[in-house]
């Protein structure tokens, strides 16, 4: 046995105190009285022999001195000699990420942590250094390397599970780095996944998962979600949503999406996920930018509200400003372009090939009939059937106005520039051959070569067409080039966030902001109104919902993380042999009786006490 504060020991010498006491206590005087059959009265009812006044005495002796020396123990702190497996530091590692707070009971995973690692801390040896880690959407260090297990616990206690994906490659770098400062210290981590170490690390074999992961989860969730303006049509909206179910539930999972609008339902689906599936919506909407557009998911048994509902106020669209660039304009192009512009989505600026460099920078270039030599790597470009070679781009016309197709093939029909398309009836005379970077995607084929393709080329999208519109049957009667356009368009832009002013963040992001920030936020069972102050010019988006910030900004944070999503079994973790409780950790749970020695200490003085208080009154120990 240790003492951690031995200098508390010198005061045994208060022992001699009573000792001094009981030695030269004061004699029996004899006094005369006018009677004694008081006395004898008394002497009948309290009779006893000497031998048990003697061994009352010490006795009283005895407690007295138990009392003192048990009180000195407790205030000097004795503690055990350490095994020789227990470990001189321990690197405590908690998930408080979204999966974490999946209920069962009414109890959160994490409070499950919480009490399964306050049994292993307080079992641990006084003189064993303890680390304190969560782990979020970053690794967050809130002790580090210190044996004050109290204050270890009291950290503990607030941890609070919060909306964010986590990040266990940040918070294996962490755990190493303090763990790798002691070389017999060991990493406990409390979660429902565990960590993956690289093949050989050596901390892997100082590594203890503790299994929290509930046994039968059931969980769908949103995965995705989206929301953007409609081509060619005002004041309405296309909502994309992904729903996604866990692999862990136990059949298929039969999930309703309420859709409101401004305070009234607009939409209700109904979507049957098979475990670890997921299906794809695409949600029409007509509303006025500013209005509340709330999305709830719902379905029997789900264990984890945080990842079932989106609010976001539809977003002010800002127009496009496209740079059109034609060498000789085709009527049925100047034609769709024409309707866009109509639909007052986006601001065109014309020019003929004279007016290049042009001195500001639009969102997208659009080029009719001419590339140019100096080519614009700064803004996406829509190529519409070039006639000479630049930049990536390069080229063969074909002679005689061209080759005409009967039919086209899609090849992929759900690109966001063929939303809303059908080629079926769709005949094209083509007019180049294109020979572009392989980076570039073909939608469309006519014959064996592309005659419309969209992809990125060193870092810049870009949409190429290889077809004349005014030589082509009946494209003039089809919505397929509007279409088209107005979708590459858009896509287009979405590389320079120009279409709106809503700014899509994910929990754990960082924003510049200062003073109140308002939100409709998501607290996994209801929506609520909240708020919260930005002092120091930045802010950690830290909830879920739609917030506004000063100066008209606004703001979504979503979830839509499939790996919080996919709730894990602990059954699953088990059949992967990656669970169990580490050797190191069990043996500390039997030898952990010397770190309690103080309380023990304590409480003995208390029952000794009472003990010597209960023979004073019914026994007369004195």
């Amino acid at each position: 046995m240790k003492f951690l504060i031995p200098g508390y020991l010198h005061l045994a010498w208060l022992a001699l105190i009573p000792l001094a006491l009981y030695l030269f206590r004061k004699q029996a005087k004899r006094i005369p009285v006018s009677t004694l059959l008081f006395f004898r009265s008394l002497s009948r009812e309290h009779q006893e022999s000497a031998w048990l006044r003697r061994l009352k005495r010490i006795l009283s002796l005895l407690l007295t001195l138990l009392v003192l020396w048990l009180a000195v123990l407790a205030l000097a702190r004795p503690t055990g000699e350490a095994a020789a497996d227990t470990p001189g530091a321990v690197v405590v590692l908690v998930d408080r990420s979204a999966s974490m707070a999946a209920e069962r009971d009414g109890q959160s995973r994490l409070d499950v942590a919480k009490g399964e690692l306050r049994e292993r801390l307080r079992a641990l040896p006084s003189q064993v250094v303890v680390s304190l880690v969560a782990m979020d959407a970053k690794a967050h260090v809130l002790l580090s390397r210190s044996a004050n297990r109290r204050e270890c616990l009291r950290l503990l206690e607030e941890m609070q599970p919060r909306p964010m994906e986590g990040r266990p490659d940040l918070a294996r770098a962490a755990v190493a780095r303090l763990a790798e400062l002691d070389d017999n210290a060991a990493i406990w981590h409390s979660g429902d996944a565990p960590l993956e170490w690289p093949e050989g690390d050596a901390l892997a074999e100082r590594y203890g998962f503790l299994n929290v992961a509930l046994n039968r989860p059931v969980n769908v969730g949103i995965t995705g979600f989206q929301i953007r303006p409609a081509p060619l049509e005002r004041d309405r909206y296309e909502c994309f949503v992904q729903l996604s179910a866990a692999e862990a539930n136990d059949g298929p999972l039969v999930a309703s999406l309420e859709v409101t609008l401004a305070g009234r339902l607009a939409q209700l689906r109904e979507v049957e996920l098979e475990p670890g599936a997921t299906a794809s919506l695409v949600l029409p909407l007509e509303g006025l930018r500013g209005q509340e557009l709330r999305l709830q998911l719902d379905a029997a048994g789900d264990c984890l509200g945080w990842d079932n509902a989106v609010v976001v106020p539809l977003p002010e669209v800002k127009p496009l400003l496209v740079a059109w660039f034609a060498k000789d304009t085709d009527p049925f192009t100047e034609l769709a372009m024409t309707s866009l512009i109509e639909a007052g989505r986006i601001e065109m600026l014309r020019g003929d090939p004279s007016a290049w460099p042009m001195e500001n920078e639009p969102d997208v270039y659009v080029f009719e009939h001419w590339l140019p030599q100096e080519w614009p790597t700064e803004r996406p470009v829509i190529a519409l059937e070039p006639q000479e070679s630049a930049g990536p781009i390069r080229v063969r016309v074909l002679p005689k106005g061209g080759l005409p197709h009967e039919g086209i093939r899609t090849l992929s029909p759900e690109h966001p520039v063929l939303f809303r398309v059908t080629g079926s009836r769709v005949a094209l005379t083509q007019s180049v051959v294109l020979d572009v970077p392989d980076t570039l995607e073909p939608l469309w084929m006519a014959g064996n070569e592309p005659i419309l393709l969209a992809g990125e080329s060193e870092g810049q999208r870009l949409v190429v067409t290889a077809f004349s519109p005014s030589r082509s049957e009946q494209l003039a009667l089809l919505p397929a080039l509007p279409l088209v356009l107005g979708n590459a368009l858009y896509w287009c832009a979405e590389s320079v966030a120009q279409t709106q002013r809503l700014q899509a963040t994910r929990p754990g992001d960082v924003i510049p902001a200062t003073g109140l920030v308002e939100w409709t936020e998501w607290d996994g069972v209801s929506f609520i109104k909240s708020s919260q102050e930005a002092t120091l010019g930045w802010l950690e988006i830290d909830r879920l919902g739609a917030w506004s910030a000063g100066e008209g900004r606004l703001g979504v944070a979503v979830l839509a993380s499939l790996g919080e999503t996919d709730v894990p079994s602990a059954e699953r973790i088990v059949d992967d042999k990656a669970s169990g409780t580490p050797a190191q950790i069990q043996s500390l749970r039997v030898r952990g009786s010397w770190a309690n020695w103080p309380e023990i200490l304590i409480g003995g003085v208390l029952f000794v006490l009472l003990l010597e208080s209960y023979l004073f009154h019914r026994h007369a120990v004195f």
